[in-house]
């Protein structure tokens, strides 16, 4: 209506209605496809955003994955199913210019092959870690980083052939502690990862996928969201949640952990402004203390922490009642043995034109852990504070008031 054919009353009302419209907004979210753009408004929830991406791409539903946006100081963050997407504390972007998400997991699969059987999901999270492999924020030994550089291939072109041929870039496959380390070329590169890639013919695309994952979960840092904290000391730490529990490292070393606490020895975790308190089933086994300064990212390991216990215990719960969960290690180590000669063999390859004197820290932790038979399964076990178990239908319950949450588990 023409606001001039409006008498006085009818003008204020008109101009009420238009000021408690919700305010329409454009998002973009990155996806296997590549950046979708969704239209919301001011009242549009998490679990409204997360729906319309998962319904466009035919994502059904999917427990392990959210949307993870970068916040104002500039920590990585997932949106809360529960709030407004434009409630968060989102980065501030110019006027004409929209927020970004990413669809990513924020929850790792124990057994990939069991807990993730949609493809589309399978295909998210191996792009995912594909990514933390070769960026090496997920350590990966260089015979293991070439055969995943084959399996990549294979995923993303089928079986290799002549013509037309796939250039091969060791610098787009291959982690750059790894290039380092061996007196290699490009073309030399690419020549062992094509070796690996033929020898994979016949393979499936997406049952590479699943190989790829299946070999990648048993890896130290697979699905470990890592915090900076510190002791009461001031001694700079790191936290590391996962899907079997908790971990502490030393600041220079995120691969094997100093301390462990298996969601089966935690009794209650809270935090009261900056610090945190962990106390274990054992009564006799005394609290551990830790400090993280930011209010806000310590709710958010709280509620990690809470997320990934559920998962757990839902996991363990399925396998009390016998819905799977079966081939449990047993399939992992058959798979990891078939690759076993393939591995063996780019390792004495490799081995023959490396440089010892560029090894890592990290190679040196992964040497001395295969060496002792140990897994992250194993070193979890090793690291872990307690012997105590906890019956995993426990009741839990989480409150936050006032800087002080605590979580049941």
């Amino acid at each position: 209506a023409d606001l001039s054919e409006l008498d006085c009353s009818g003008r204020v009302q008109l101009q009420r209605t238009l000021l408690t419209m919700p305010k329409a907004a454009e998002v973009v979210v990155e996806t296997l496809d590549g950046p979708q753009t969704y239209e919301i408004t001011s009242k549009t929830m998490g679990a409204e955003l997360f729906q319309m991406v998962c319904e466009r791409n035919n994502l059904g539903d999917l427990p392990f994955f959210n949307l993870q946006y970068v916040d104002a100081k500039d920590y990585d963050a997932f949106v809360k199913p529960d709030k407004k997407v434009l409630s968060h504390d989102l980065k501030k972007i110019a006027k004409d210019a929209k927020h970004h998400f990413v669809f990513s997991a924020q929850y790792f699969p124990e057994m990939v092959a069991e807990e993730l059987p949609h493809p589309v999901a399978q295909r998210y999270l191996w792009k995912q870690i594909r990514s933390g492999i070769v960026a090496d924020t997920c350590y990966s030994p260089p015979e293991l980083c070439v055969l995943f550089a084959a399996q990549s291939l294979q995923a993303t072109h089928g079986d290799y052939a002549e013509e037309p041929q796939v250039m091969i870039l060791s610098a787009d496959e291959l982690p750059q502690r790894v290039l380092g380390q061996h007196d290699l070329n490009p073309q030399q590169w690419a020549d062992r990862i094509r070796n690996a890639w033929i020898s994979l013919k016949g393979t499936p695309k997406q049952t590479v996928i699943v190989d790829y994952l299946s070999i990648a979960q048993d890896l130290e840092q697979y699905g470990v969201t890592y915090f900076e904290i510190h002791n009461k000391k001031g001694t700079k730490l790191w936290l590391g949640v996962h899907n079997l529990g908790m971990d502490i490292y030393e600041y220079h070393n995120k691969v094997t952990p100093r301390l462990g606490f298996p969601w089966t020895e935690i009794r209650n975790i809270s935090f009261n402004d900056k610090k945190f308190t962990i106390k274990m089933v054992d009564s006799k086994a005394p609290d551990f203390k830790f400090f993280s300064p930011r209010f806000k990212v310590n709710k958010r390991i709280l509620a990690l922490c809470v997320g990934n216990h559920q998962l757990y215990v839902e996991r363990r719960r399925k396998q009390m009642a016998g819905e799977g969960m079966f081939e449990d290690r047993a399939a992992v180590e058959a798979k990891i043995r078939r690759t076993k000669d393939q591995l063996l063999a780019i390792r004495a390859d490799l081995e023959s034109v490396k440089d010892s004197s560029k090894t890592t820290n990290e190679d040196r932790i992964h040497q001395e852990a295969e060496a002792a038979g140990m897994d992250r399964y194993k070193t979890m076990k090793k690291a872990q504070s307690g012997t105590a178990s906890v019956d995993p239908s426990v009741d839990r319950g989480e409150k936050t008031r006032n800087g002080v949450a605590s979580a049941m588990l």
